[in-house]
């Protein structure tokens, strides 16, 4: 189970990044997008990160890793929208 759980969090890390990457990029390039998409990727991934930090009776590593860097990623984004 562990091990299914830390696949899992690994593909949902690429996905996320994935998912942002192109936009960031497109944004630096000049071609602006949507800013509340990010955003909200970006409010969403902080809940979980909360949620996974705050989880008894351990913290839930596999839901803060990725996540983090979809706060991060989502926030770059959306400042590069702007």
């Amino acid at each position: 189970k562990k091990k299914i759980n830390t696949i899992v969090g690994s593909i949902g890390a690429f996905v996320r990044f994935h998912h942002l990457y192109p936009q960031i990029i497109a944004n630096l390039n000049g071609i602006k997008g949507q800013p509340q998409q990010p955003l909200t990727a970006a409010v969403s991934c902080l809940i979980w990160v909360i949620y996974g930090w705050t989880k008894e009776p351990r913290k839930d590593y596999i839901l803060i890793i990725p996540n983090t860097f979809g706060v991060v990623l989502g926030f770059l984004t959306f400042i590069t929208a702007l």
